[in-house]
């Protein structure tokens, strides 16, 4: 979506405004009736800043820059018709606009406004459907299961499902060496940074509409990292359609990840990748993806793995538990180490200093590259645990090499996988 559509220009503009409101805690005394004159029909950032201050209590160091803005908003055109509408959507009772040729009028109500983080986030997306349609429709598409275009009854079935900032892409390397093995691949991908809870609900109905369709059909599924919080929600919830047989698990948090405190960074980075690679992306589509929901679903003490760690095991499925002891850091301090070690030519490695400096570091490399620990980086031996699966088993490798093809290498955890698959 080019930073020139209107559509985009209308979301820089409010966006600002619209978060001030959608703060958790934001609320007034009573419900309130206020009007803001337009000039020649627009909007500008120092009435409204002006209205927050005095009228909602909105404190000025929060708004004190939104009168800085200089885009007033024509609420007479398609971006204003799109501001109104799209802000009454996101809102509803709780912050409604009216637009008359002179004024907008606002009505308040502190008692109907979000009142927590998710809520915030709700209407946020709420917001953005209306302000960027098509957008969210490409994204919308992304999500769901994913079936082969012609299904086999007969044929075994493997799901797989990705993890925290992830999509179908992560999948690929397992699904092609699934599909090498006579296996067909589906893939389930969601919105990986909403609430669990939600993309486990999308995912039991997805298993309930394949189910109903193909009801014999053989089914295993294999997850990777936060996916497998998803998978267990389904298959050991009360909505458990029936028809899996094995359950294969690659570093599953199961306990929870203190790599949490990293979301935003791994956000960041992942959006301005798909920014850079896929043609279809969106600035939209970092609101709609969710904000943060997931990571704070991830956190030890959560409350989403309180319930779904009280649950059982499910009778009559085979899990299978892949972790990793090699953290992930150690990858990428090898290949800084190789980087160092690239700047010594074999020329002057031959000068007494620089071989013992190219040998240390060679050494120290290999180190890195052989070493185990505790962890994968992201999750724990300990987190990857689960109480009632014997099948557990720890591989020396980093938390992507898991899952995904490093440096030309098949994924660690195919092996297992393969074997696992074959019983």
């Amino acid at each position: 979506m080019s930073i020139n559509n209107p559509m985009n220009r209308v979301i820089k503009s409010i966006l600002p405004w619209l978060g001030v409101l959608l703060l958790p805690g934001f609320c007034a005394a009573d419900e309130y009736h206020v009007s803001i004159p337009l000039q020649d029909g627009r909007l500008s950032a120092g009435p409204l800043r002006d209205v927050l201050n005095d009228d909602f209590n909105v404190s000025p160091d929060l708004i004190g820059w939104v009168g800085d803005l200089d885009v007033p908003i024509d609420l007479r055109g398609v971006n204003g018709w799109v501001f109104v509408r799209g802000l009454n959507s996101a809102l509803g009772d709780g912050f409604h606009f009216d637009v008359t040729d002179d004024e907008l009028r606002i009505t308040a109500d502190p008692d109907k406004l979000p009142r927590d983080w998710d809520e915030s986030c709700d209407a946020l997306s709420r917001f953005t459907d209306v302000a960027a349609p098509d957008a969210i429709a490409r994204q919308n598409r992304r999500f769901g299961l994913h079936l082969p275009q012609d299904v086999n009854p007969q044929k075994p079935l493997v799901i797989l499902i990705h993890g925290l900032d992830g999509d179908c892409a992560c999948c690929q390397d397992l699904a092609k060496l699934l599909r090498e093995d006579n296996f067909q691949t589906a893939m389930f991908s969601y919105a990986a940074e909403r609430p669990l809870k939600e993309s486990a609900g999308l995912f039991t109905a997805s298993m309930r509409d394949l189910h109903k369709q193909y009801p014999g059909l053989p089914i295993s599924i294999v997850t990777e990292s936060m996916g497998g919080l998803i998978a267990r929600r389904y298959v050991e919830g009360s909505d458990y359609s029936g028809g899996v047989a094995r359950l294969i698990l690659i570093a599953p948090p199961n306990a929870g990840s203190g790599w949490t405190d990293l979301a935003l960074v791994l956000k960041l980075g992942v959006n301005a990748s798909r920014w850079w690679h896929d043609p279809q992306w969106s600035p939209a589509w970092m609101i709609t993806e969710g904000i943060g929901q997931s990571a704070r679903d991830l956190q030890p003490d959560s409350e989403f793995l309180a319930e779904l760690n009280s649950f059982p095991r499910r009778d009559g499925i085979r899990y299978t538990i892949i972790a990793g002891e090699r953290p992930l850091q150690y990858r990428f301090e090898a290949r800084a180490l190789g980087w160092s070690d690239n700047l010594i030519t074999d020329g002057a490695a031959r000068w007494w200093g620089f071989h013992q400096v190219k040998s240390a570091i060679e050494s120290k490399k290999q180190s890195l590259l052989t070493r185990v620990g505790d962890s994968d980086g992201p999750v724990s031996l300990a987190s990857a645990h689960l109480a009632g699966v014997d099948d557990f088993v720890a591989i020396p490798a980093d938390h992507i090499a898991l899952y995904q093809s490093v440096d030309g290498q098949k994924a660690a955890s195919w092996p297992t996988i393969e074997n696992r698959l074959s019983k």
